[in-house]
C-alpha cells in the first residue's frame, strides 16, 4: 500500500545537519542495509531500492520496523530518509573540504591563517534554508519506508542571494577604511577591522553551506576580488595589529589565549594588555581548588583605557601548583574571549 503526506524535518542549520547526520546514521544504516532484501522484491516500490537521480532534488529512502503505531512507523521512517540525504551532503562537502586544506596548505600564509582562526572563534547566525518533505510512502509485510526530498535548487539559490547582501555589507564597512590592499593597515581603522571578523565569520558560514547543497567540483560561493582584497587587508590587520602582554603576570598565558582568536601577541604594539588578579584557594578531598579573580584592560594606540572585564576563573587538580596553573589559564582564556567578543560586536 503506498501513502503520501507533507510531513517535515527542518535541516536548515549546521547544527541539525551535523545532529542527524551523527545520532541516526546508524539506524539508517541497520535499516536500509538489511530490512529491505526481507521483503519481497515484487512489493516493494522501486524508488526504495533505487531512489529518483535529479540535479534538483536530493532524495534519500528510510525504513523503519511496520509496528502497531503506523504513524509512529512512518515517523521513524522518515527520519531515516532525512539522515541518508544528510549521508550524501556530508560525503560531498568532505571532498570539497579537503580541496579547500589544498589550496590554504599552498598559500603560506600566516595572515590567511589568523583570519580563518579567528572566524571560528565567532557565533554566526543560522539560516533556515530547506525543509525535507516527503514524496512517497509504502508500508511492506515487515517495515514501511519514507522518500525523502529536499529541493537543492531552491537552497542554493537562497544562499546565494544572502551571500550577495553580504558582500555589499561588507564592502560599505570597509569603505571607511584610511588604505587600500597593497599597504599597511591605520592604526586609526582598528575598530573597522574587528567588526569585518564577524561579517567574514558569517560568509564563512554561508559559503560551507553552500558547499553542501552545490554540484560544483570547485569550492561554491567564491568572492569577487573585491571581496577576496579586503579579506586579506583584514589578514593584514590582524598580523600586523598586536596586543602587548609583556607587563602582566599571565603574559604566556594570556598570548596563547590571543593566538587562539588569531590575534597577535607583539610587544610594543598598537594595543596593551593590563591585568589585575588576586589568587586564594582551599582544599577539600585531598584536592587544591585555587580561584583566580581580576580585571583585564585593554589600553589603546593612545594610551586610554578602551575597555576592561573582570573575569572569575578556578583551577583543580591534586597538588596546590597545577591548581594554580590551571585557574591561571582559565582565567586568561575567559578574559580573552570576553574582549573578543566585545571587539567583535555588531552594534
Amino acid at each position: 500500500m503506498i501513502f503520501s503526506s507533507r510531513s517535515k524535518l527542518l535541516l536548515g542549520s549546521k547544527t541539525s545537519k551535523w545532529v542527524l547526520t551523527i545520532g541516526l546514521v546508524s539506524a539508517l544504516t541497520g535499516c536500509i542495509g538489511s530490512n529491505t532484501k526481507t521483503e519481497k522484491a515484487d512489493d516493494i516500490p522501486s524508488w526504495v531500492t533505487s531512489p529518483p537521480k535529479s540535479s534538483t532534488y536530493i532524495y534519500g529512502v528510510g525504513s523503519a520496523d511496520k509496528i502497531e503505531n503506523i504513524a509512529l512507523a512512518f515517523i521513524q521512517a522518515e527520519q531515516n530518509g532525512n539522515v541518508q540525504i544528510a549521508q550524501q551532503l556530508r560525503t560531498q562537502v568532505s571532498q570539497t573540504n579537503t580541496q579547500d586544506t589544498q589550496v590554504t596548505s599552498n598559500q603560506n600564509g600566516e595572515q590567511v591563517l589568523k583570519r580563518q582562526t579567528a572566524y571560528t572563534q565567532v557565533t554566526t547566525a543560522p539560516i533556515e534554508l530547506e525543509q525535507a518533505i516527503n514524496e512517497q510512502r509504502f508500508a511492506g509485510e515487515n517495515y514501511v519506508y519514507a522518500l525523502q526530498s529536499i529541493n537543492r535548487s531552491r537552497v542554493i539559490t537562497k544562499l546565494t542571494n544572502e551571500l550577495n547582501e553580504l558582500d555589499d555589507t561588507i564592502r560599505k564597512q570597509a569603505a571607511s577604511l584610511s588604505t587600500s590592499v597593497n599597504q599597511p593597515p591605520a592604526t586609526e581603522d582598528w575598530q573597522t577591522y574587528m567588526k569585518l571578523i564577524p561579517y567574514f565569520a558569517q560568509r564563512t558560514s554561508y559559503v560551507d553551506d553552500l558547499d553542501l547543497y552545490s554540484l560544483q567540483s570547485s569550492p561554491a560561493g567564491k568572492a569577487a576580488q573585491d571581496i577576496q582584497d579586503i579579506e586579506q587587508q583584514l589578514g593584514q590587520a590582524l598580523f600586523n595589529y598586536g596586543f602587548d602582554v609583556s607587563n602582566t603576570k599571565q603574559a604566556n598565558e594570556l598570548a596563547s589565549a590571543l593566538s587562539k582568536y588569531g590575534l597577535t601577541p607583539k610587544n610594543n604594539s598598537v594595543f596593551t594588555l593590563k591585568s589585575t588578579t588576586s589568587q586564594n584557594s582551599e582544599t577539600q578531598s585531598g584536592r587544591f581548588y585555587v580561584f583566580e579573580n581580576g580585571t583585564l584592560e585593554l589600553i589603546g594606540p593612545s594610551g586610554a583605557r578602551i575597555a576592561s572585564w573582570t573575569v572569575s576563573s578556578r583551577g583543580i587538580a591534586k597538588n596546590q601548583q597545577n591548581a594554580e596553573a590551571q585557574a591561571i589559564e582559565n582565567w586568561s582564556t575567559q578574559a580573552i574571549e570576553a574582549m573578543f567578543t566585545w571587539l567583535t560586536r555588531l552594534e
